[in-house]
């Protein structure tokens, strides 16, 4: 087990890793090129692997050093935020917080759970990333993300440590433009055999529960797509693709925004919410606060 890291060494081979020649880096860090030099090959020594490969008079990372540098760019963009968020009076403390939504969930309730963060004085930046929640906690795991939103729980398999956060769930109902409504709502459920369906990714958790309720139901239904942003999905069914299955919790919200109504309820199939937060964040009292926060909107 390597110890003792000397962290100004690391600091050194970070800069040069940045402008790309030892040359560079000096300037930055005001010290000669011999001396950088030889902290890097103290720190390569310490390592036993190599940092750099020499090409002509520049230097190129090697597979070992390309790793260290991403470990870097965590390393010292936490101690800048540290430095950043610390200065003045410690009461009043001010953060940039970073949070991964899941395509898989409807914006509007987000925005709901979101919202106590924007007057937060504590919150100067709310900064909100998109995408597959796999990825997501990827990012968070190395300290890109603060905060994960997403509709599946923890996968026990993930090769690191975080914390969930059950936040509550809603019961699903589909959802379809105007055209033929009222023909749709009288017949339902099995109305949904003549009219295209629009359901969420293969792997969702929610198409798996969908499915099973047709199974029992004893309908066959054409599946116009598997879509895995849910604003997507929305929109498509606005245009007329298909009928989509939404949370009831924010129907009035998607009615009003996509110009659709609920055609019916689908019984006993939830969409379950999770917060995900990083080991080291679990104490920070603002986190604490937002669960609480988004577990009362489900009452």
């Amino acid at each position: 087990m390597i110890t003792n890291i000397n962290y100004n060494h690391l600091y050194y081979f970070w800069q040069v890793s940045k402008h790309g020649s030892i040359a560079s880096a000096s300037k930055v860090l005001h010290l000669t090129p011999q001396t950088v030099s030889a902290q890097i090959t103290s720190l390569e020594q310490r390592l036993g692997k190599p940092l750099f490969i020499r090409e002509g008079r520049g230097l190129r990372l090697t597979e070992f050093g390309q790793i260290t540098q991403q470990y870097a760019d965590d390393m010292f963009a936490i101690a800048e935020e540290w430095l950043e968020t610390t200065q003045g009076d410690l009461d009043h403390i001010s953060r940039t917080l970073r949070v991964g939504i899941s395509d898989a969930l409807p914006k509007s309730l987000v925005s709901k759970w979101l919202s106590p963060f924007i007057d937060n004085e504590r919150i100067t930046n709310l900064h909100c990333i998109d995408g597959q929640q796999a990825e997501l906690l990827a990012q968070m795991s190395i300290h890109k993300l603060d905060l994960v939103l997403a509709d599946k729980p923890l996968d026990s398999t993930l090769p690191f440590k975080a914390f969930c956060h059950e936040l509550g769930k809603s019961q699903l109902g589909f959802f379809g433009n105007r055209a033929s409504l009222d023909a749709l709502k009288e017949s339902y459920p099995n109305s949904l055999a003549d009219v295209p369906v629009i359901l969420p990714a293969k792997s969702s958790p929610m198409t798996s529960a969908i499915k099973y309720w047709l199974e029992q139901q004893s309908i066959e239904i054409s599946i116009a797509g598997h879509v895995d942003d849910s604003a997507l999905m929305k929109a498509l069914g606005q245009q007329g693709f298909g009928l989509f299955a939404a949370p009831l919790l924010v129907s009035k919200e998607i009615e009003r925004h996509y110009d659709v109504s609920l055609i019916g309820s689908i019984d006993n199939v939830y969409q379950h919410y999770y917060a995900f937060t990083p080991d080291r964040l679990i104490k920070d009292s603002i986190y604490s606060e937002f669960v609480k926060y988004a577990q009362h909107i489900h009452i």
